[in-house]
């Protein structure tokens, strides 16, 4: 989902940032080296029919065109979504129970005609696009049947390294996508020749984009074919035309956001005023973080600020409030990928100071001198009299959430276990009263496995999709934590249109509560379930005449076993035209012999394979490292990261961050002074 707004506050602004080409045109226009399809937006794409057969044979389908169309000539990588970090969850979670209601948005007799029609056309749940599902197992399988074919029978394919990062490898995938770019800039030095192009909807990814500090990247979307906009599909539109139906001939026009002229547009309008005090990257990286306040999936979005109501706080707002933060610290308020504490709090104390004022206040909450106590009493339910200790509170943990967001998009989660404990945001007066604030997390911890993130987000209506052994604790009350998955539960849509952003007031479940609830129930998964509960690493697709799959041919016994395994990885940065940094070692998980009927009508269009073409590696490319044996696997995975030599390995948080650059494009790790 990403910021709200972001998109049309930024071509507003920028309108030069973006062209639009067809799908004809769309290798002149990206120039592509490497090109990362975050599928999740695909799969939405096409999810509408009850038939999963067809959309994941569309899915396949627009993967290829994509491919023809842009050419990558060195690297295709494609993520799904894994498991998030619990902070997403809370979004999650009230997106699964407004969904359970149905609830129609407040000015329905707008969208009348398309909601009637999206209601009677769509019979697909996206619950099914989740980890864990079978239909996204059958995705992945299908999936690498079908680079196996491309690359047998097509020699673009065989050019590339091909990475599939699929469901049961842990994160988001835009995030997956922009810590493998960041790992491979790090660790290769300097990439500042590659064109990355990442395609998807998701207008995160420019904000991720611009934190790569990568010199050359593009994010490339489709253009809706109803209002010309971006950031969704034709079908999800609100405007009354018909969209058009998925797989269909229409025309599809992309729209490519070039975020090297972004850079250039935040350069001339604001970074030669002096009080910047010239260094662009940090910056860029602080403007970043301001957008951030607009909104984002791990926090509520605050009531005073905005990109258009110039009632409340804007961004211009905001760029005053940072220029006094800067001219009174003298610093920048990040620094390496981390926020500047000190900065930080200057930054919030003068947006605060801006709404005491009441200049910028919406007319709810803000009529009567009295609205601090009605706020909080109203939406968070205090009622005693320390009402300053309490605001200060919410303020600080939402801080503190800004740091957790802004430190995950630039480095990586630094914790997988923290969320923001309240439904709503403080007040924007109550920042400027945040003066102890604590920036260390708990330990970084570890992902929750996919079923156990299904029992976090899912509603009551969804406990189909959970293993049959696990039903129960959802829905019977013998069973504690049921209390955490309501039938009945208060709705609130505080001051909003679309029920997309209601407030939906249940309980959150944090991570040790669920985890002691499936203790004892992890045993009565069957095995065909903990295939599917597992987490796992990147897969990397070899052909034959590449360099890899020599190597990893020559190192094989006279039983022709592999010797290359996950404790005896190869690095792969020294075998000759590689060009990955990582760790690989043959992956004996990856059989796809055994199709079902399902998959082999699926896949009817694509030819069998010859067995000893193609070979799957397990890759690594910086941070996660399973340290188990077999009988543990799937209950007691641990995260190690890989180093020179894997098999020595420590207790450390994933996603470590690389170093940053000097200038855009020359690599540095002194220049954030």
């Amino acid at each position: 989902m990403g910021v709200s707004g972001f998109y049309s506050y930024l071509f507003k602004k920028y309108p030069n940032i973006k062209s639009v080409c067809t799908e004809k045109n769309l290798a002149d226009e990206t120039k592509c080296h490497s090109l990362y399809l975050d599928l999740n937006h695909i799969i939405h794409k096409y999810a509408e029919s009850n038939d999963k057969n067809q959309i994941i044979k569309d899915v396949i389908e627009h993967i290829d065109r994509l491919v023809r169309s842009i050419k990558p000539s060195q690297l295709l990588y494609i993520a799904m979504d894994g498991v998030a970090p619990k902070a997403r969850m809370p979004h999650q979670r009230t997106k699964r129970f407004l969904k359970s209601k149905n609830i129609p948005d407040r000015e329905v007799n707008r969208f009348e005609t398309n909601e009637q029609h999206k209601l009677e056309k769509k019979t697909f749940d996206e619950c099914n696009i989740k980890p864990g599902t079978e239909f996204m197992c059958q995705l992945s399988k299908c999936l690498r049947y079908f680079i196996r074919n491309r690359m047998h029978t097509e020699e673009d394919w065989r050019s590339v390294n091909v990475i599939l990062s699929d469901a049961n490898v842990p994160g988001e995938g835009e995030h997956k996508i922009i810590n493998f770019i960041r790992q491979q800039r790090h660790q290769q030095n300097n990439t500042n020749g590659t064109f990355h192009v990442v395609y998807s909807s998701d207008s995160d990814l420019v904000l991720l984009g611009l934190l790569t500090h990568e010199p050359q990247m593009k994010v490339l979307c489709e253009v809706c074919a109803n209002c010309e906009k971006i950031g969704y599909h034709a079908k999800d539109c609100n405007t009354n035309k018909s969209s058009s139906t998925p797989g269909s001939n229409t025309k599809t026009n992309y729209a490519v956001i070039h975020l090297p002229k972004l850079i250039n547009n935040l350069k001339s309008q604001n970074y030669d005023s002096p009080v910047f005090l010239k260094n662009l990257e940090r910056f860029v990286d602080d403007w970043v973080l301001i957008c951030l306040l607009f909104g984002n999936d791990f926090l509520p979005k605050s009531h005073s600020i905005d990109f258009f109501d110039k009632s409340i706080i804007t961004m211009d707002h905001l760029m005053d409030a940072y220029r006094e933060a800067l001219t009174k610290n003298n610093d920048y308020l990040t620094k390496n990928g981390t926020i500047t504490k000190d900065c930080l709090l200057t930054l919030m104390e003068k947006v605060g100071g801006k709404d005491k004022d009441g200049k910028y206040r919406r007319p709810l909450y803000y009529e009567d001198k009295f609205r601090r106590p009605l706020y909080y009493k109203d939406k968070f339910g205090f009622n005693a009299t320390d009402l300053n200790t309490f605001s200060n509170k919410v303020a600080t943990d939402y801080v503190q959430g800004l740091y957790w967001v802004f430190q995950y998009y630039s480095k990586g989660p630094p914790s997988w276990n923290w969320y923001y404990p309240h439904h709503y945001a403080p007040l924007t007066y109550d920042f400027s009263n945040v003066k102890n604030l604590d920036l260390k997390f708990d330990p970084p911890g570890e992902p929750v496995r996919p079923f156990e993130q299904m029992m976090a987000t899912f509603s009551p209506k969804n406990v189909d999709y959970l293993p049959l052994a696990w039903q129960p604790i959802m829905t019977e009350e013998i069973f504690d934590i049921s209390k955490f998955y309501p039938t009945e539960f208060v709705v609130d849509p505080n001051g909003k249109e679309r029920s997309s952003q209601y407030v939906v007031l249940i309980p959150f479940i944090d991570k040790e509560t669920l985890s002691t609830a499936l203790k004892d129930f992890t045993s009565k998964l069957t095995p065909e379930e903990e295939k599917r509960n597992r987490l796992d690493y990147d897969s990397l697709f070899i052909h034959s005449s590449h360099s890899i799959h020599q190597q990893f041919r020559k190192s094989s016994d006279a039983n022709k076993k592999p010797i290359i395994t996950e404790e005896n990885p190869v690095q792969l940065q020294d075998i000759s035209d590689c060009k990955l940094v990582g760790h690989g070692w043959t992956d004996d998980t990856g059989d796809i012999s055994n199709l079902n009927a399902d998959e082999e009508a699926i896949l009817s269009d694509y030819k069998n394979i010859p067995n000893d073409e193609i070979i799957l590696l397990k890759y690594c490319h910086c941070s996660f490292r399973s340290e188990s044996t077999e009988s543990e696997k799937h209950n007691n995975v641990r995260f190690r990261t890989t180093t020179n030599q894997p098999s020595q390995t420590s207790t450390v948080q994933p996603q470590q961050q690389a170093p940053k650059s000097t200038d855009w494009g020359r690599s540095s790790s002194t220049h954030q002074n």
